[in-house]
C-alpha cells in the first residue's frame, strides 16, 4: 500500500468503513490479498413472501426515524476527527430477480428495509483531511439479504487532488451476480464489473444493524455471511463479558463482543475488533466500537440517539433526541427518506 493509499484508507476506515464497522477485514484484504471464496449457486425457488409494508420493520429494536450520532477517532490518542450517522429509514418498494419452481427467473416487487449512514470531517481537521462519505442499501425483510448497494465518497487533502467517486452494487439473486457501476467523477471514469455472490449475504449496513438483533450468550460465537468488495466471507462476534458503558446517551449494560472476519476458513483480519452493544436498552443500539487497522487505531462512540416509530401506529407521539446537543447539527443535505439512491447515468 503506498503513502496516497494509506492516506486514503485513513478516511475509509475513520468514515465509512468505521460506520460499518468493518474496517480490519477490509484492509486486511489491502495488505495480503486472500483468494476469494467461490460460493455455490443455490438460490432458493419460488415466490418470495410478500409482505406489507407495516410489517418491514416488525418485531425488530429499531424502526424507522431512527437516527444515531457517533463521534469518529482516530489514533492512539483518539484524536476527534469527525461525526457519523446511522439511520434507518421508511421502506421502499424495489424490483428483484428470484428463481420460480419451474427455473425460470422471475421478476417481483417487495417492500425492502432501508438503512443510510452519513460521516464527515469536522472543519477543525480539513486542514489534515477533509471527507463526506454516505451510503445507503437496500434489504431483503425476509431474510435481510441486500438488493441494492449505493456509496458515495467525496474525500479531500491539502495539496491532492480532490476525489469525488459513486458506485452502485445491484445483487441479482436468482444468478448469485452483483453487477457493480464504478464511476470516478474526477477522472471521468467510469468502470463496470461483475461478480460472484452467496444468495444468502448480507451487505455491511444490514450485517451492522443485524448485529442489534441477536439474544446473546456469553461465549456464544454469532455468525453472519457478509459480501463487500467482490467477496463473501464470515464475520464472527462472540459475547465475551458484560460490561458497564458510560456514554453521552446513558450508563448502560453491555455485550462486549470480539469480532473477527474469515474469508472461508482463513482469518482475516490484523488487529483486534471489538463492539459494545447495549443489553438493557430497548433499541440495543451499538454504544461504541474499537479497532486496529494496518495504519492505526479507530474508535467511534454514540453521542445522541433517537428512537424511531414502528410503522403499525403503536406510538403516536414523537421521540425525544437523549445524549449530546444537536449542535453540531445534522448534515444539511441528509439522504432522502422516500427516495431511492441516484440512478446510474446513461452514457452518450
Amino acid at each position: 500500500m503506498n503513502l496516497t493509499q494509506i492516506r486514503r484508507s485513513f478516511c475509509a476506515a475513520s468514515l465509512l468503513s468505521l460506520l460499518t464497522y468493518l474496517a480490519p477485514v477490509l484492509h486486511a484484504q489491502e495488505k495480503a490479498p486472500a483468494p476469494p471464496e467461490t460460493p455455490e449457486c443455490k438460490p432458493v425457488q419460488g415466490v418470495t413472501p410478500d409482505m406489507p409494508r407495516a410489517d418491514t420493520y416488525k418485531g425488530l429494536p429499531y424502526q424507522p426515524g431512527e437516527e444515531v450520532r457517533y463521534i469518529l477517532k482516530y489514533g492512539a490518542l483518539k484524536v476527534h476527527v469527525g461525526y457519523g450517522y446511522l439511520r434507518v429509514q421508511a421502506p421502499i418498494k424495489q424490483p428483484i430477480k428470484t428463481l420460480g419452481t419451474d427455473g425460470k427467473v422471475l421478476e417481483e416487487s417487495r417492500w425492502h428495509r432501508v438503512y443510510a449512514a452519513e460521516a464527515y470531517t469536522g472543519d477543525w481537521y480539513k486542514y489534515i483531511f477533509a471527507g463526506r462519505d454516505s451510503l445507503q442499501s437496500f434489504s431483503r425483510p425476509w431474510d435481510s439479504s441486500v438488493t441494492k448497494f449505493y456509496i458515495n465518497q467525496n474525500e479531500e487533502k491539502p495539496f491532492v487532488r480532490k476525489f469525488h467517486a459513486e458506485k452502485w452494487l445491484d445483487f441479482d439473486h436468482s444468478n448469485c451476480l452483483v453487477k457493480q457501476k464504478f464511476v470516478d467523477h474526477k477522472k471521468n471514469k467510469e468502470k463496470l464489473t461483475e461478480s460472484y455472490m452467496d444468495p444468502a449475504a448480507l451487505d455491511a449496513m444490514s450485517a451492522a444493524y443485524k448485529l442489534r438483533t441477536f439474544d446473546y450468550k456469553l461465549n456464544k460465537t454469532e455468525r453472519v455471511l457478509v459480501y463487500t468488495s467482490e467477496q463473501n466471507w464470515w464475520l464472527e462476534a462472540t459475547p465475551t463479558a458484560i460490561e458497564d458503558v458510560t456514554t453521552a446517551i446513558g450508563k448502560n449494560k453491555a455485550y462486549k463482543l470480539t469480532v473477527k472476519t474469515f474469508l472461508g476458513k482463513e482469518l482475516q483480519q490484523k488487529g483486534n475488533l471489538y463492539i459494545w452493544v447495549a443489553a438493557d436498552h430497548p433499541q440495543h443500539p451499538i454504544l461504541k466500537i474499537q479497532g486496529e487497522v494496518t495504519f492505526g487505531s479507530i474508535y467511534m462512540e454514540i453521542d445522541r440517539f433517537t428512537a424511531g416509530v414502528p410503522l403499525d401506529g403503536s406510538v403516536t407521539t414523537t421521540p425525544t433526541p437523549v445524549g449530546a446537543s444537536a449542535t453540531p447539527p445534522a448534515p444539511t443535505t441528509p439522504l432522502p427518506q422516500e427516495k431511492a439512491a441516484p440512478k446510474e447515468k446513461a452514457k452518450k
